[in-house]
């Protein structure tokens, strides 16, 4: 039997991951938590992607971790936290892994079959149009993929077993062994920009900011299609939009941006070779389900005194 923890849920979780908290803790829920009276009481805080920093913790003087919901952290201030004695844990992997996959892979989909432009057809009585159309193929596309984690390897089983296509990765985390020991060729980023469809899935680091660029963009074919379902401000947006708009590139699905929601004057938005939607690849019931669970059984690590598996700051550990 563990403690008893005050937890504040920052942004929405599946209702089933609140039940789960709520059976043995408190809870403060995302509706209005910034106006609880018991925010100096809290010593969990659940978090999905809205910004976290001392600002929100440094009045929370008995917060003992942050969980975030998800992977990646890059909204999380961690050395602050750490500065703080607080553990900052993450919940990878599971359903979510596949629902991005399939995210990116619906991008994909869509692109190479011009899917809101055909919709646009029918609906606008433009039906002779089709006789002047030739759409694209996954089957046997060359696929590169930027960053070769779980979610990485989801696209590559879904692209090369169920299409057929090439599949190669370039993760300069991992050895050449890794990659081909999972199916997949290694590559150097040059040799992914090359592809016919290029998908990015690495965290956002100091490294891999602004890694996808103007260099970056003028090495990609005249028929190639660029992907995002893993963070806003790997691609320089502003890059990215004159690209597409002098054709440099064929298309681009993004489902992530450098700020979120964009402004509403944001290049992207009048480019109709660009197939945009709100952060939610990962957002299937499936995913938030195991994820919202999965942050519950941190929680109740933690309210154990025991140290959480996917704990990113062991620095803060007596």
């Amino acid at each position: 039997m563990g403690s008893r923890e005050l937890v504040c849920i920052i942004d929405p979780i599946h209702p089933a991951g609140v039940e789960r908290i709520a059976s043995a803790h408190e809870v403060i829920g995302a509706a209005g938590w910034r106006d609880d009276p018991r925010l100096a009481e809290v010593s969990v805080i659940v978090i999905r992607t809205s910004p976290l920093g001392p600002a929100i913790f440094g009045a929370m003087p008995r917060l003992k971790a942050i969980v975030k919901h998800g992977a990646g952290v890059d909204n999380i201030a961690i050395p602050a936290a750490s500065a703080q004695g607080v553990m900052v844990a993450n919940t990878p992997g599971g359903n979510n892994s596949t629902a991005v996959a399939e995210g990116a892979v619906s991008m994909m989909l869509g692109l190479l079959r011009r899917t809101p432009s055909m919709d646009a057809l029918v609906r606008e009585n433009r039906w002779d149009e089709r006789w002047g159309i030739r759409l694209g193929d996954l089957t046997a596309a060359t696929v590169g993929l930027i960053g070769f984690g779980r979610i990485a390897r989801h696209v590559a089983k879904i692209c090369g077993a169920g299409f057929g296509a090439d599949v190669a990765a370039f993760d300069p985390m991992l050895s050449d062994a890794d990659i081909r020991a999972a199916g997949v060729r290694p590559m150097d980023l040059a040799g992914i920009l090359s592809r016919d469809i290029v998908s990015i899935h690495t965290p956002l680091t100091e490294s891999t900011r602004g890694l996808i660029d103007t260099v970056e963009l003028g090495l990609m074919k005249p028929h190639a299609i660029l992907v995002n379902c893993s963070r806003g401000g790997i691609v320089n947006e502003a890059a990215l939009a004159e690209a597409l708009r002098c054709g440099q590139i064929a298309g681009a699905g993004i489902d992530v941006f450098e700020a979120e929601p964009p402004a509403a004057d944001h290049p992207l938005f009048g480019l109709p070779n660009c197939l945009l939607s709100p952060h939610v690849a990962g957002v299937t019931e499936a995913g938030m389900k195991d994820m919202a669970l999965n942050v519950a059984a941190v929680i109740e690590t933690i309210s154990r005194g025991e140290i959480p598996a996917t704990l990113l700051n062991p620095e803060v550990l007596p």
